[in-house]
């Protein structure tokens, strides 16, 4: 299992941070080598919901279908991964800290195959 997390403080309510990261269109932004991020489902986003990311790594593109596993406004989402190069779960977590909100992601996968030759990298960049 490899596991990656990552936290910052944003000066914003949490209300503004979970409609940032529930926004997927805006996450090219903010997270580096995503190239697209989508809803793929129709209506309001919630638990059931699915999503395709595109990432660029190593000159390699792929795309990382998902799935919403849970959601709480404005506490944040879990989601996993329902194909691409490997298993991935992951949540966008969001607690108030003074005057600002806290964002903590973490995301676990389990690379298999040919990415399994990855790791010490992954490990390293982690």
């Amino acid at each position: 299992m490899y596991h990656t997390e990552a936290s910052v403080m944003i000066d914003r309510p949490m209300g503004d941070v979970f409609a940032i990261v529930s926004d997927l269109s805006q996450h090219k932004e903010w997270q580096d080598g995503l190239v697209k991020a989508s809803w793929t489902s129709t209506g309001v986003p919630g638990v059931g919901s699915t999503f395709d990311f595109v990432s660029q790594f190593a000159g390699t593109r792929w795309g990382l279908p998902g799935e919403v596993t849970s959601w709480s406004p404005p506490n944040g989402w879990r989601w996993k991964s329902n194909g691409g190069p490997f298993p991935v779960q992951g949540s966008f977590q969001i607690e108030p800290v003074g005057s600002g909100t806290r964002i903590t992601m973490f995301s676990d996968s389990e690379p298999n195959g040919w990415m399994n030759a990855m790791r010490p990298l992954l490990k390293w960049m982690g």
